[in-house]
């Protein structure tokens, strides 16, 4: 999944080498409190035609027309073309407290070392000793899984909210949003066979070879086709099994106050007549 909203441009366009443009994007934005929004370079217009992303701060009360500053450091002018998607817009959390004025602050082993300095030779020593985990939260993502051990569940500040712990449905959905790339590569084998997805797919490559505005709401991302950021699967039965038995097959699933398998089914994935295959499945 993106980590950001996509951000196009609104009109043709030209960017100067080793100049820059100020570009319109026609929208205007409403954030949470406590929240920024940063614009980020899109790393193909980086790393192919050195155009990058400048001023990319919004904050939270600003709620005029968002513009994009796009400086390029190529060597040759850089043509946009209206649809074309220029940056990400990035939502993240920040801390908002009064700054304060004090006399000192704390010292530190760096202390007032500049540049360089934080490639000095260790002077600490690290010592591993043996975790016993006791409790794990589980992220879409296992790199992101945080671990905690008997000490952690009375000290650790993320533990003294209330806690709203994983039911069996909850489960399956983060396993199904972390597919490994065996079952992705199937997702596109079968993709091939699948005469609806190849014609998706072919268009797409047209449009984007004519540098036209792509159909709202697909897009065609790494051989795999996905509908409002949800992967499109092939009308191939094995794959939608598996894919309606990982999120169906619990004992509570359907329970009152626990998630349905059609909802968890429907965050990740996108198929013709979905909601049948489902209800055919359950019963």
């Amino acid at each position: 999944m993106p980590a950001g909203h996509e951000i196009y441009f609104l009109k043709d366009g030209t960017i100067p080498a080793q100049r820059q443009m100020l570009v319109d994007t026609g929208i205007a934005i409403g954030l949470p409190r406590g929240t920024y929004g940063r614009l980020a370079a899109r790393s193909g217009m980086g790393s192919k035609h050195g155009i990058a992303v400048g001023g990319g701060v919004i904050d939270a009360d600003y709620t005029s027309e968002v513009k994009v500053l796009l400086p390029n450091y190529g060597n040759i002018s850089y043509e946009l073309k209206a649809g074309d998607r220029i940056a990400q817009l990035i939502v993240a959390k920040i801390q908002t407290h009064d700054a304060m004025e004090i006399n000192k602050l704390e010292d530190t082993e760096r202390g007032t070392q500049g540049f360089g300095s934080s490639n000095i030779t260790p002077k600490r020593l690290i010592t591993c000793e043996e975790l016993k985990v006791k409790m794990c939260f589980l992220n879409p993502d296992p790199r992101d899984n945080s671990y905690f051990d008997e000490e952690d569940i009375h000290t650790h500040a993320s533990l003294q909210d209330e806690v709203t712990m994983l039911s069996s449905p909850m489960i399956a959905a983060i396993q199904m949003q972390t597919m490994d790339y065996s079952f992705l590569d199937r997702i596109r084998a079968a993709g091939k066979e699948d005469d609806t997805g190849t014609a998706y797919k072919g268009e797409f490559s047209q449009l984007e070879q004519k540098r036209e505005t792509q159909p709202k709401h697909w897009e065609l991302e790494d051989g795999l086709l996905y509908y409002k950021g949800r992967v499109c699967i092939p009308s191939k039965e094995e794959l939608l099994t598996e894919i309606t038995k990982g999120c169906h097959d619990s004992n509570i699933a359907g329970h009152f106050r626990q998630e349905k398998p059609i909802e968890l089914i429907k965050s990740n994935f996108h198929w013709g007549k979905l909601s049948e295959w489902i209800n055919d499945y359950g019963q």
